[in-house]
């Protein structure tokens, strides 16, 4: 009888946490199980822009573990955009110099939309917005700029991760 009494108590300790068993889902894809990413179109002048993106969402849909990734053929929705803008803006500027900036922020805008691939409909569309900064020193403003593009990127795809695995 106490086993029975101490099972029952560890089974309403652990059900009262709030864990559940599979990931989290938008209503509207509640029978999705399966991605796949399109390669972003890019409408910049950055290169490799929409590479980096697809990239980090393809990596963080994976990491997710909400929905698998599978080929465009097979997968139950597809996921696709595109890098609308980068806009740079200066965030401080040199005491000495008020022209120039010594951290410039980069902003990445991404439009995308979610398809599902049996019946075509579009089940989510919307537009996400990134930041990241750099400082321009003199030693090598392109790879710091490279690298902030990159961080930004990467909290984009992060972003469109969590609007689609955020009942």
């Amino acid at each position: 009888m106490k086993r029975l009494i101490l099972l029952c108590f560890s089974l309403l300790l652990v059900v009262s946490c709030g864990y559940h068993l599979g990931g989290l889902k938008r209503t509207s894809m509640r029978d999705m199980d399966t991605f796949c990413v399109d390669m972003f179109a890019n409408n910049t002048v950055f290169p490799n822009v929409s590479m980096q993106l697809t990239t980090a969402l393809t990596d963080n849909m994976q990491r997710d573990g909400t929905y698998r990734l599978a080929s465009p053929a097979s997968s139950d929705f597809t996921i696709s955009g595109a890098v609308t803008s980068v806009n740079a803006s200066s965030l401080r500027t040199n005491s000495s110099d008020t022209y120039l900036s010594s951290e410039i922020g980069l902003t990445v805008n991404v439009a995308y939309r979610v398809v599902n691939n049996r019946t075509g409909q579009t089940l989510y569309t919307s537009t996400v917005r990134a930041e990241g900064s750099y400082f321009n020193d003199n030693s090598n403003a392109q790879t710091a700029r490279d690298t902030a593009l990159s961080y930004a990127t990467r909290r984009a795809a992060e972003l469109i991760v969590q609007a689609l695995t955020t009942p």
